[in-house]
């Protein structure tokens, strides 16, 4: 895709502040036309009722024909089929992606994707028994057994829009940082871990309210239980379990545990920019070059007990993010989704509100904007109308809200979510799974070309969905409306940082009519609805075609696939 064709893209996003304004006009509009005609034509007669809707039917069979097509001369077999062709047409013109042009080397390329993507299904069978358990390509080695897997990590994906920094080091990783010297590790009465702490002395940390739990060096805990047993207990600890949780709020309890646990091991100064370089490695591996990161950016700390500030936790992350720019060329940077937790009293509010600005205010060109993260628990945590000082905190703050991603008993509490974080002018919504219910939001969300953030593993371990043809995502693609392709937490279920979701999405959401035009609108989705502003955006997009370029020769011209 080149420069003019990107820019043409980009024009389908620039829409005024007035956009919002024009859209409630229209609304108002539209509601006093409807008070008026009920008022003059209540008393219309049934027959002329009938007259009318007749008239649609008619139009709607003379509309679905292409303009000026006589079908007088074909028989009824031939119009049948033509008919069905026109609707088959109109359908794959709709889709996400239809659109996107393809050079002659691109059209090849294709061919052997689809290729490979048949011989898989049909030698892995990737769809056996697949209602009455998880589908087995979810199960992560067979996925890396596949050809499709091979061809698509070493894809040029783009920008990785969600994900948390809490979900992303690898659980190995996580494990060898526990043989660190002076760490200690407060344990509970059950011999579980609730915390880790680097320190030269007795850490005098009291545990929390919901947790109780004694401290001792890690050197002394292994006289009681083996490193192997240690282990494979921390590892349950560190993932989720595969056969699910009783609700949302159990699952959530998990999450915000597991970030409890690993928060001591990588907040410790040393060990943080460590953390991030590591981060970026395991994201450039994958196929990503351009990263916003959610955060709650946690305060690190020293062995002395000493605390930092929160400038100073960014200000690790731009400087490694720097460093790893100059290391790898091609590698576009990271940006900071500011996302501390939405359970929260208002004092704790306002607190996040200021580090917000002054994030802004230090990081201009580093922070992108403000989240409140839900660990997939909506249905009990505060709505979003509820926290007024958002309608307070200016314009030069930009949001990217979670909403409308719960599978609720009272549904109405993820859909208030999506309309509130629609009327707070979010720029992406994220894993907003309950869209498709709410068709009014769905128009005015692709009016104002704002995307919508999924992440299809996330979206079935956190217990959405299980069949993934039936993922609202499948709805959207085929509505032609702008998604990005995250992933959310991928440590959690021993996933890449995004090549797991899209190969899950290839194979599972969009099915049998998934190709590389999909695959590359998926790709400059990530710069279109990034953070980045035009001129960067440019620059990504330069950066991206050279590797997508290189790829294609590859997967032409490859015979290891």
């Amino acid at each position: 895709m080149g420069d003019v064709e990107f820019q043409d893209a980009q024009e389908t996003r620039r829409t005024p502040q007035s956009a919002m304004r024009m859209i409630r006009m229209e609304l108002d509009e539209e509601e006093n036309r409807r008070q008026l005609s009920t008022s003059k034509y209540g008393g219309v007669c049934f027959h002329v009722a009938i007259a009318v809707m007749l008239c649609v039917m008619v139009l709607v069979l003379i509309c679905s024909a292409p303009l000026g097509e006589n079908m007088s001369h074909l028989t009824s077999e031939e119009r049948h089929a033509r008919l069905r062709q026109i609707y088959v047409e109109k359908e794959r013109r709709q889709r996400l992606g239809s659109g996107m042009g393809l050079s002659p080397l691109e059209e090849e390329a294709n061919d052997r994707l689809m290729a490979i993507r048949q011989v898989d299904e049909e030698f892995y069978n990737l769809w056996r028994n697949y209602h009455s358990q998880p589908p087995p390509f979810l199960k992560h080695l067979n996925i890396i057994d596949t050809n499709l897997y091979a061809a698509l990590k070493s894809m040029p994906k783009g920008g990785l829009l969600h994900v948390h920094d809490s979900g992303m080091l690898r659980t190995e990783v996580l494990i060898d940082l526990t043989y660190r010297d002076n760490l200690w590790v407060c344990v509970n009465m059950e011999q579980g871990f609730e915390d880790f702490r680097f320190s030269k002395n007795f850490p005098h940390i009291p545990p929390a309210e919901d947790y109780q739990c004694n401290w001792m060096l890690m050197s002394n805990f292994f006289q009681f239980e083996s490193p192997l047993e240690f282990e494979n207990r921390l590892r349950k600890i560190l993932t989720v379990r595969p056969e699910g949780y009783k609700s949302s709020s159990e699952l959530a309890r998990h999450l915000r545990r597991h970030q409890r646990i690993i928060h001591g091991l990588i907040t410790f100064r040393p060990i943080w920019s460590e953390f991030i370089f590591t981060m970026l490695s395991d994201f450039y591996a994958d196929g990503v070059q351009y990263v916003e990161l959610r955060s709650s950016l946690p305060i690190m700390y020293d062995l002395d007990g000493n605390n930092f500030t929160i400038l100073e936790t960014a200000e690790a992350l731009v400087s490694v993010s720097n460093i790893f720019k100059n290391s790898f060329k091609d590698f576009i940077g990271i940006k900071l989704i500011y996302a501390p937790s939405r359970n929260l009293n208002d004092s704790r509010m306002d607190e996040y509100l200021e580090n917000a600005r002054l994030l802004k205010l230090h990081y201009p060109n580093f922070f992108a904007g403000f989240d409140l993260n839900t660990f997939g628990d909506e249905c009990n945590l505060p709505l979003l109308e509820n926290v007024t000082q958002l309608l307070r905190i200016g314009k030069n703050i930009d949001f990217y809200f979670h909403a409308g991603e719960s599978r609720c008993p009272d549904s109405s509490r993820p859909d208030a979510n999506l309309l509130e974080a629609l009327l707070l002018q979010s720029k992406r919504i994220a894993n907003a799974v309950n869209l498709p219910f709410h068709p009014e939001i769905m128009k005015v969300m692709k009016r104002l070309s704002i995307a919508v953030e999924i992440c299809p593993l996330s979206n079935h371990y956190l217990q959405y969905f299980n069949d993934f043809r039936q993922h609202p995502a499948a709805y959207l693609i085929a509505a032609g409306f702008p998604i990005v392709i995250g992933s959310d937490y991928p440590c959690f279920w021993n996933s890449a940082p995004l090549t797991d979701d899209f190969y899950v999405a290839f194979v599972g959401v969009i099915s049998g009519w998934g190709n590389l035009r999909l695959l590359k609108q998926f790709a400059l989705n990530s710069f279109l609805f990034s953070s980045l502003s035009e001129t960067e955006k440019n620059m990504a997009v330069s950066k991206w075609q050279c590797s997508w370029n290189r790829w294609v020769r590859n997967l032409v011209n490859s015979s290891g696939y």
